[in-house]
């Protein structure tokens, strides 16, 4: 996120850290409120096969984030080509 700010809106970066560091502490909070409804409800034996769930769960998220950012590359890359030969 910070990155793109620095591309898009260069004055909006002290913004732009702060909402990143805001994003860190919600999943901290929102991490410890999960797992402490799932020692309540299931018992503090079935952490480990859901911590595993979360993983795999976020592992997808970063694949698919991989891949909208390469998709997102390639566009940008066929759009600057296509303007060089319509320059030309």
């Amino acid at each position: 996120m910070v990155r793109q700010a620095e591309r898009e809106a260069p004055r909006a970066l002290d913004v732009a850290s702060g909402l990143n560091i805001a994003a860190f502490n919600l999943g901290i909070a929102g991490g410890a409120w999960g797992g402490g409804l799932v020692v309540a409800h299931l018992g503090i034996m079935q952490t480990p096969w859901i911590g595993a769930l979360v993983v795999l769960g976020a592992l997808g998220l970063t694949a698919l984030s991989g891949h909208l950012d390469r998709r997102t590359v390639a566009a940008a890359d066929g759009e600057a080509a296509l303007a060089t030969a319509c320059a030309d």
